[in-house]
């Protein structure tokens, strides 16, 4: 939490109790300042008293537990990309052999058994769990290949590609923790990570409608410790289609569990000296064990829950300008900002952060590049034309115009707005894309069909829904042209079928 948000949970708490006073629902006193004396100040946090100045022992338990709520509900919003991407990491580190370095890779393509925030059906996934507290670690990458290595923090230590440190051409990535002043061998990449646990994510597009070839280009890939470079022990692969693979954070107060797991295996220095602030204020210290009693663990719990809470409004009803995407439409940017960092204004937005990290993972900066017929760029809407919250039980329709502007292919995806995962249905793979074979319309337009049940003869352009869940849409432009930057070209809304 920085500085100025701890300031302002700070006078937000002052001025609730100046304000009772001052309003009247306090003891009545002669004090132009509103200074408390023999008082009590009656505030939404509860009823304080004071005598002679001084807080009764009541008064000090209740206020500190106010802070405590408080700041921890700061502390789940500012380090949410880290404990997100910490339960990606035990996620995948815990798929199927267990192995180190093992790759998970989705060979059928991702449905909706895995849990991981809003995951593409049509993109292959690949993804691999390191631990650098017993040394450096190589990743020998294939020419081709697309993705990167980030920290703990979502930050990115290689980006993989054309645009990447090798420049697509491949090579020995070497990657080595804090503080390693070991030698470092000729012919690597060095990167120097921040932390030790590290994530190898990297992704491949379909051919033919078939994810075999970037399935075999991931399998070329090799992870291991340097230490046994000269005998690299076989690859481990997993498979992850059609397997229960869980990656999301809980909104519990195991959230701040994970995140003291983090704070005592990785280097202070990962945060900012305000973030280690607010964590200690709460118990969470760089090297301590977190051991909250009953009382405290009470505190955290609410405030997982007030915060989860926060992180749905701020996500999902969010009220800033610069998130809509056409001025006649209900489409918005799941980059707010159009920055991976965060701080288009200037500092770092903490609520543009967490609105994008309770719902997506991977803050690259190729995926906020505007570059013309490459990268990738996405918008997303949750809301019907008339902006009401897209309902499970109700029919709809979107009309996509022809000619959508993108080199290689498109998307529409279904997530479940309670696990922002892959919608869970009847249908394994809840989207329509250019892959799928959706019907065109005589212009070459598409309307695509969301509901309980598919209308007659519309299979290939339906994406089922289900009763009492709540869902939301991304839809992705791989490879984006002109006439979406400039707006030439807009999808329509999505409307209640008729």
């Amino acid at each position: 939490m920085s500085s100025n948000r701890l300031r302002v949970v700070m006078l937000i708490l002052t001025a609730t109790l100046v304000a009772a006073f001052a309003g009247g629902a306090a003891a009545q006193t002669s004090e132009s300042h509103g200074w408390l004396n023999n008082d009590q100040a009656r505030t939404p946090y509860g009823t304080f008293q004071f005598k002679n100045g001084y807080p009764t022992a009541d008064t000090s338990r209740q206020v500190r537990d106010v802070i405590t709520r408080n700041r921890a509900i700061e502390v789940y919003i500012a380090q949410m990309p880290t404990v997100s991407w910490y339960a990606v990491w035990k996620g995948i580190a815990g798929a199927g052999g267990k192995q180190p370095n093992q790759l998970v890779i989705w060979e059928r393509l991702m449905d909706a058994k895995t849990l991981l925030l809003t995951g593409n059906t049509e993109t292959v996934y690949g993804l691999a769990a390191m631990d650098l507290r017993k040394g450096p670690i190589v990743i020998e990458v294939p020419p081709k290949m697309l993705g990167g290595v980030n920290d703990i923090r979502q930050t990115e230590i290689f980006g993989i590609g054309p645009t990447g440190v090798d420049k697509g051409q491949g090579g020995k990535l070497l990657i080595v923790p804090p503080g390693y002043a070991g030698t470092i061998p000729p012919g690597y990449i060095v990167g120097h990570s921040p932390g030790y646990r590290i994530v190898f994510a990297v992704r491949g597009f379909l051919e033919e409608g078939k994810p075999d070839a970037a399935v075999a280009l991931m399998k070329k890939a090799r992870v291991y410790a340097l230490a046994d470079a000269g005998h690299p022990p076989a690859q481990a692969f997993v498979d992850g289609s059609g397997k229960e693979i869980d990656t999301i954070f809980p909104d519990t107060a195991t959230y701040f569990d994970d995140l003291g797991q983090i704070i005592q295996d990785e280097p202070a220095e990962m945060f900012t000296p305000s973030d280690r602030f607010a964590m200690a204020s709460i118990g969470l210290v760089s090297g301590k064990p977190f051991t909250p009693d009953n009382a405290q663990r009470k505190l955290l719990a609410e405030a997982a829950q007030i915060g989860s809470a926060y992180a749905r409004v701020n996500g999902f009803d969010s009220q800033d300008a610069t998130r809509i995407v056409y001025p006649d439409r209900k489409w918005e940017q799941l980059f707010i900002g159009g920055s991976v960092t965060w701080d288009a204004q200037g500092y770092p937005n903490e609520d543009r952060r967490a609105a994008f990290s309770y719902s997506a993972i991977g803050m690259s900066p190729a995926m906020t590049s505007k570059a013309v017929g490459q990268g990738s760029q996405y918008i997303w809407t949750m809301r019907d034309a008339q902006g009401r919250y897209l309902d499970g039980a109700t029919n709809y329709v979107l009309h996509i115009p022809p000619n959508i502007p993108v080199k290689n292919f498109w998307s529409i995806v279904v997530y479940d707005a309670q696990s922002r995962s892959l919608l869970r249905s009847h249908q394994p793979f809840p989207s329509v894309s250019q892959y799928t074979g959706p019907v065109a319309n005589a212009d070459g337009s598409y309307d695509i069909y969301f509901g309980p049940k598919g209308p007659p003869g519309k299979s290939k352009n339906w994406i089922e829904t289900v009763p009492q869940k709540g869902w939301f849409v991304l839809m992705r432009f791989y490879g984006p042209l002109p006439p979406f930057f400039d707006q030439s070209w807009k999808p329509g809304d999505i409307e209640v079928a008729k």
